[in-house]
This record gives C-alpha cells, sequence and structure tokens, in this order.
C-alpha cells in the first residue's frame, strides 16, 4: 500500500474526509496546526489556459526542426501577472528534458552584469574581461549549444536590458538578433512588462521574429473559478470551502483587482487565518478581512490598493 493511500485511510479512520484536498497534500495533515498554517503560505503553482497555451507555443517552437532564423516569442505581463512564476514551471519542466535551456534573469542582478555577460555566465563562460579578451567566444558558444543540446535561452525581466540609454539598449537589442540568427540559432523567450514590446519594435527584424503572448488580467468567469478552486484545493484546511458562494468569488476577485500575485496572496493568508482561527475552511470574513490579516500578522500587502477609480463593474 502506497504511503499516499495509507494517509488517507487513516484519516479517514479517525474520521476526517479529506476529499476536499488534493491527495498530494494529505500528508500535511500529520503536522501541527502551526505548521500546517506556515504550508499555506508556501505558493504553489496552479496551470491556467494563459499558462496553457503559453507552454504549448513553446512546446511547438522547441519541436521545430533548426531554421536560419529561429522563432522567438514574447511574453508580456503587468507586475504580478503571474511571470515569474511561470518561469519557475518552466524551469521545472526543462530539468527533464532533452532540449536544454537556459535562463537569465536582469532582474535583482547584484553583480550589475549586463545581458550578454549574463548569458556567458549562465552558459558556464567566465565573464571577466580578460577571459574574453582572450578567446574565441563565438566559437566557444557554439561548441557549448551543440553539446549540451541547448535549443532556447529564457530572458526574464527583459525590459531592464531595453530601458537603458540608446546605445546600451542598441547593442542588446542586437545581441536579441544574434542570438536568435544564423550563427547561435537559440529560441529567446523573453518576459517582461508590455512596454518590452514598444523597444522590441524599434529593430524591424526583431518585430518579425517574436510572436507576442500576453498574461492577462483575471476576470469574472469560469477559468477565475477554476483558478481559485484548484488553489484551494491543495491547501491543508481540513473542512472543505464553500465554493457555491458567489460573493466570496466576487469579493476575492475585487479586493485582488484580477492581479494574479494578489489572488494567490489573499488565498494563503485566508487559509492561514482559518486554521489559526479554527474554522478550517476560507470564508467571506477571512477575505474581507485579508489586508488587516496580511498587515498585522504576515507582514505582507496586496499590489495596487493605490489605485484610484478601479471600475467595478467589470468584475460583474
Amino acid at each position: 500500500m502506497s504511503r499516499q493511500n495509507l494517509t488517507i485511510r487513516l484519516y479517514l479512520g479517525r474520521k476526517m474526509d479529506l476529499s476536499h484536498v488534493h491527495c498530494s497534500c494529505h500528508h500535511l495533515f500529520e503536522l501541527n496546526g502551526q505548521d500546517r498554517a506556515k504550508e499555506c503560505l508556501k505558493d504553489i503553482f496552479i496551470l491556467h489556459p494563459s499558462a496553457e497555451g503559453l507552454f504549448r507555443k513553446m512546446d511547438m517552437i522547441m519541436s521545430m526542426p533548426h531554421k536560419v532564423v529561429a522563432p522567438c516569442l514574447l511574453c508580456l505581463g503587468t507586475g504580478g501577472a503571474g511571470k515569474t512564476s511561470t518561469i519557475e514551471e518552466i524551469q521545472r519542466k526543462n530539468s527533464t528534458s532533452a532540449n536544454r535551456i537556459v535562463f537569465v534573469t536582469m532582474h535583482q542582478n547584484a553583480d550589475n552584469l549586463g545581458l550578454k555577460e549574463l548569458i556567458l555566465a549562465e552558459m558556464g563562460l567566465d565573464t571577466s574581461r580578460r577571459a574574453r579578451q582572450s578567446r574565441r567566444i563565438t566559437a566557444e558558444l557554439q561548441y557549448i549549444i551543440k553539446a549540451e543540446n541547448i535549443r532556447a535561452i529564457v530572458i526574464d525581466e527583459v525590459h531592464d536590458a531595453l530601458t537603458l540609454s540608446p546605445f546600451q539598449r542598441k547593442i542588446n537589442l542586437s545581441l536579441l538578433k544574434n542570438l536568435s540568427g544564423a550563427t547561435y540559432g537559440l529560441s529567446v523567450f523573453a518576459f517582461g512588462i508590455p512596454d518590452a514590446a514598444r523597444f522590441l519594435r524599434e529593430d524591424p527584424q526583431l518585430a518579425r521574429r517574436y510572436a507576442v503572448h500576453h498574461l492577462e488580467s483575471w476576470k469574472n468567469g469560469q477559468d477565475f473559478r477554476n483558478f481559485v478552486f484548484s488553489y484551494i484545493h491543495r491547501l491543508p484546511l481540513k473542512k472543505p470551502t464553500n465554493f457555491r458562494d458567489q460573493d466570496l468569488c466576487l469579493a476575492i476577485l475585487e479586493k485582488s483587482l484580477g492581479i494574479t500575485d494578489n489572488i494567490v496572496k489573499i488565498l494563503q493568508a485566508s487559509a492561514w487565518a482559518a486554521i489559526a482561527d479554527g474554522t478550517e475552511r476560507i470564508t467571506l470574513n477571512h477575505v474581507l478581512q485579508v489586508e488587516e490579516i496580511m498587515g498585522n500578522e504576515l507582514g505582507t500587502s496586496l499590489q495596487g490598493l493605490g489605485q484610484i477609480g478601479i471600475d467595478r463593474d467589470r468584475f460583474h
């Protein structure tokens, strides 16, 4: 008997019905309440239609035979749209793939490296000036790409490489063009805020190479409810949340402003509070008080609370 099934039997024997919780989370009920509440604060990736569409496009690009100019993709989303969590899921999926993807990010670059140096470092090459001057980087990169079957490169926060001086931006645009050109043949999957598209359009050749995928804000509908329900399904709460409560769903959407990161924070904080107060399920009251819970207990906050004139009718 598997550990999973044994866990289910044991809890059923204690008259605890865990059918409302994903089986992969049943072992969390072995923890005490405080540790179980902390588990609710861990990030979980939930596949949703926008991410699924992005993965499908990337898989198609990765499966294409080598081309003179490799196809590329620009994924755009405002802050909190889920770009970073999506990239982390791509890394997880790619860890067992024969076709390797290299990942770089321009965000929180403590060493103040440029885009070229970050790519060289991720490829395992020395980025010092002396090392670059004493060797043929192009030949080395071509060898590494072929030997390690590198098919693509993911660049997070690509806008940070483009919102620079005109001179430096021109250098980085040229680098992006060369990466996907005949010399290296790498597909580039660039993630950034919507302004990134404007900078890429400065080079007509790049504009033609990049298809665009948008991570949109959530609106009221079945996709939103499925995302919320799937997330709650993976939270270790002893009692099922009432998914038929339309006021609960609308409150989550209104509080979150349709921003993925906010939705996740609301569900995490509400679940934490539900264990702390013994209700063991997310209620409308938890969601309505979520700013207080986050600020007073968890030291976190929601994004975009200072926005004025939010049209709440768009949620209905």
